[in-house]
């Protein structure tokens, strides 16, 4: 158990490199440091410490991890039929008017519900960062257009920010298509189907979901940063 324990606390520190090193992550990165920095604390006090400690340091690491699993299994597990009226596409931002390797899964996501739903329409929703020049539903057009999906079955939602309002914005924009009501399906990584599935609902939208996978060289951040933006959805956002 104790050389686990160092083993774990390790990784966790390489990771947390790996983030502020290659991918310019802050906040992400920090907490795998210090994640990885307590473990091998407690590894060198493992053998002083009382039965209650280890019980929760147990607990305070098995929690992140069923969460990870939960979010995983959720967003891998399929519901859409390939009959509804809207896709909305959720965005992930852009680097340098580039497309990054989340964002570019779920686009491909979007492509295949294309071929089996060629009549769907699709909204992509995404506004504009720090130093970008065109906004990411743009960017995220130009990559379905590209792909073979007709643009006038694109609808552009250009304005959010974050999920919520992804969800806000673009069924201000669809009231208008659809006066009566549509069906929908959500494509976003499979980290993220719970949490976008989850504000859908609280306004009143009731899609189904297609998850894109999650490349692995984002996985550590994007799953540390998701489980942080459930809680706070959690807490504040509902």
């Amino acid at each position: 158990m104790k050389k686990l324990v160092l083993i774990v606390g390790i990784v966790l520190i390489l990771l947390g490199l790996n983030g502020i090193i290659f991918h310019n992550q802050g906040l992400v990165a920090i907490m795998y440091l210090l994640a990885g920095a307590v473990l091998i604390i407690y590894d060198i006090l493992f053998d002083k410490v009382r039965k209650i400690v280890h019980i929760a340091m147990g607990i305070l690491y098995a929690l992140p991890i069923l969460m990870v699993a939960f979010l995983g299994i959720y967003g891998s597990h399929h519901t859409t039929d390939f009959t509804e009226d809207v896709v909305f596409v959720l965005g992930a931002g852009l680097r340098d008017d580039r497309i990054l390797p989340n964002l570019e899964a779920r686009l491909n996501q979007a492509l295949y519900y294309f071929e089996q739903n060629p009549a769907a329409k699709f909204i992509v929703c995404g506004g504009y960062g720090a130093d970008q020049t065109i906004s990411e539903a743009r960017a995220m057009a130009d990559f379905l257009v590209a792909g073979g999906i007709p643009y006038e079955q694109i609808i552009l939602e250009d304005a959010s920010t974050n999920t919520y309002e992804n969800f806000a914005f673009a069924l201000s924009l669809l009231n208008n298509y659809f006066p009566d009501g549509f069906t929908s399906v959500i494509i976003t990584n499979n980290f993220h189907i719970y949490r976008s599935g989850y504000i859908a609902r609280h306004l009143e939208i009731r899609p189904n979901h297609f998850g894109a996978p999650t490349p692995i060289r984002s996985m550590g951040g994007s799953y540390a940063r998701e489980i942080l933006a459930v809680i706070n959805t959690w807490l504040f956002q509902t």
